[in-house]
């Protein structure tokens, strides 16, 4: 059942907005330790003056996340904690000594994770006198799981604690037990303690908070200080009294970052508060997607796409014509609600080029499938199609079918380790078969010999391997032929894109043709002047490519910026945008 579609996409890692000020924050990205090699100690705040200290024999660090991160925050390392020999550091802990003089309603607040053996259990215990500890509450982590999710959140609240407030002997210790094995761990990363200004007016907040979204928004500001006034700016200054006065929401239809601050007379003004609203580029398929350039530009698919794989935290996803590696580091997108053949509606990521492969680093959670049960196009390729697509991508990182391969050297059964490759062989030439998928049910068993048919992902990593294919499971090996199954065959005319985008200077222009004919290849600039063209007088049926070098007809560099290339072949025409990047 289709979910109806989210116009707010929530970036949980980066854009929290508390009302208060950070007092001190531990991202754990400086001075991270060697593989299975413990934190110094102490280890200090990334911001604001305080330590951390512990009395784990093991405390490492993993891959961190953007979860509760400041504006601009990196994925880095993280504090992982161990169970140890025996056992020996359930009860063991970690402490923060923290002065909170000139604040009050404290809290402390951080992502966690756990293995299947770590702790089980976070007491959060505090001080107010440096050496007497009390306990605040026992945060039951039980439920957490091995990857970072944006609900797993400790959050825990000293606002009713009188004597937290204005204290330079405050700190908190939080006491980890529950761990049944050596190597069960629990993994925090980005601790924030938080305060509000004592004495003072209390800091703004934005309604709706920071974040990424896709129609305009409008932005209360408020202040639970009675009687303040509120100032805001929306040029990135700092509010003075003399900014804009707050009467009325803001309508904010652009990318815009807004600072409010508080005034009451005679009592302290405020600390600035601070909300940007993002908002995405919007693509229409995984097609129009690949073809965006990479880098910090954030785009928001609002379309239903299929998922076909997932391991870890990673997805692969396609529509109608193509598909795309998610790569989810971070852990933003949950990976327990989804399995093999749901919808997900409203990925909203950026875009980042790892060798050969392009991959799509999500930065909001699109929430659960939009649908189930769904079947995927699988088009039926050759592997000389496959090689030829290299630095195409047509059919990268999508679910295709081979059929009639055979392994060149088959023996024995299939490794019980992942990343090993063998070499196939069609009628039409060879290509590499991957044991890509750690869980993927095959391993362990007998290869095929003889000829069978075959299903799987594929990459794109180096000219020297130009094609990789991996399949999920056994059910991949001589699949059953389905009515969905897109043949492909260079049918009709198609403009598949340009390779790399961005580029500088050289790009590869790619296009088919389902017979031989006539074709023209005409690039424009931002004014709709043409500045390159290519008369092809007998095109060959299938993939032809063409190479533009940067250059006009009269062989001058043109300038650096977005260009489009149309593809004009009977009564066949297409367009499709490039951007040249000195």
């Amino acid at each position: 059942m289709k979910k109806a579609l989210t116009t707010v996409l929530m970036l949980a890692a980066l854009t929290l907005v508390f009302g208060q000020t950070l007092l001190y924050y531990w991202n754990f990205n400086a001075n991270t330790p060697a593989v299975d090699q413990n934190w110094a100690q102490p280890i200090p705040a990334s911001q604001g003056n305080a330590n951390l200290t512990y009395t784990f024999t093991e405390a490492y660090s993993f891959g961190g996340t953007l979860f509760n991160g400041v504006d601009g925050e990196v994925i880095g390392g993280s504090f992982a904690p161990r169970g140890g020999l025996d056992n020996v550091n359930n009860g063991a802990y970690f402490t923060i000594m923290a002065s909170t003089a000139g604040f009050e309603n404290i809290s402390i607040s951080y992502p966690a994770r756990r293995t299947s053996t770590g702790f089980t259990t976070q007491e959060v215990k505090y001080t107010l006198d440096g050496s007497t500890w009390v306990t605040k509450e026992i945060v039951d982590i039980s439920a957490f799981t091995s990857a970072w999710v944006a609900t797993q959140m400790v959050n825990v609240d000293f606002s009713s604690i009188a004597g937290a407030n204005n204290n330079a002997n405050f700190g908190i210790r939080v006491v980890c037990n529950g761990g049944t094995s050596a190597t069960g761990n629990n993994r925090i990363d980005n601790i924030r303690i938080n305060g509000a200004l004592q004495g003072g007016v209390a800091t703004p907040v934005f309604t709706p908070p920071t974040g990424y979204y896709v129609q305009p928004v409008s932005v209360s500001i408020s202040t639970t200080t009675p009687g303040a006034t509120i100032r805001y700016t929306t040029n990135g200054t700092e509010p003075t009294t003399t900014s804009t006065l707050y009467t009325a929401p803001i309508q904010v239809t652009s990318t815009t970052t807004v600072k409010a601050k508080a005034f009451a007379p005679p009592l302290v003004a405020s600390m600035t508060a601070t909300a940007t609203y993002s908002f995405p580029t919007v693509v229409g398929s995984i097609s129009e997607l690949r073809q965006m350039p990479v880098g910090d530009v954030v785009y928001y698919l609002p379309n239903e796409v299929i998922l076909t794989w997932k391991q870890s935290n990673h997805k692969y996803v396609q529509d109608a014509d193509a598909g795309i590696y998610v790569y989810d580091t971070a852990g933003v997108i949950p990976q327990a609600p989804y399995t093999i053949g749901d919808g997900i509606t409203g990925l909203a990521g950026k875009l980042v080029l790892y060798f050969e492969t392009l991959e799509f680093v999500p930065v909001s959670d699109p929430g659960g499938p939009s649908s189930s049960g769904n079947t995927p196009i699988i088009p039926t390729v050759t592997i000389a199609q496959l090689v030829s697509d290299f630095g195409i991508g047509q059919y990268q990182s999508r679910l295709v079918r081979i059929n009639q391969v055979h392994f060149d050297s088959p023996s024995g059964n299939f490794p019980v380790s992942q990343s090993v490759n063998f070499p196939i062989s069609d009628a039409t030439g060879s290509m590499t078969f991957r044991t890509g998928f750690w869980d993927a049910d095959y391993m362990g068993t007998p290869m095929p010999t003889g000829t069978f048919n075959l299903q799987g992902i594929i990459a794109n990593y180096s000219a020297s391997d130009p094609s990789q294919i991996t399949p999920r499971g056994l059910s991949d090996f001589n699949p059953a032929v389905s009515n969905e199954d897109d043949v492909i065959t260079a049918a009709g005319a198609n403009l598949i894109g340009n390779y790399p985008n961005p580029f500088n200077p050289n790009t590869n222009i790619s296009f088919s043709l389902d017979k031989a004919a006539a074709a023209q290849v005409n690039i424009y600039n931002q004014k709709g002047q043409i500045v390159k063209t290519f008369d092809i007088a007998h095109a060959q049926q299938g993939i032809t490519t063409l190479n533009w070098n940067g250059t006009d007809n009269s062989g001058k560099a043109v300038s650096s910026g977005i260009y489009y290339f149309r593809l004009k072949s009977g009564s066949f025409s297409s367009t499709k945008k490039m951007v040249l990047m000195k």
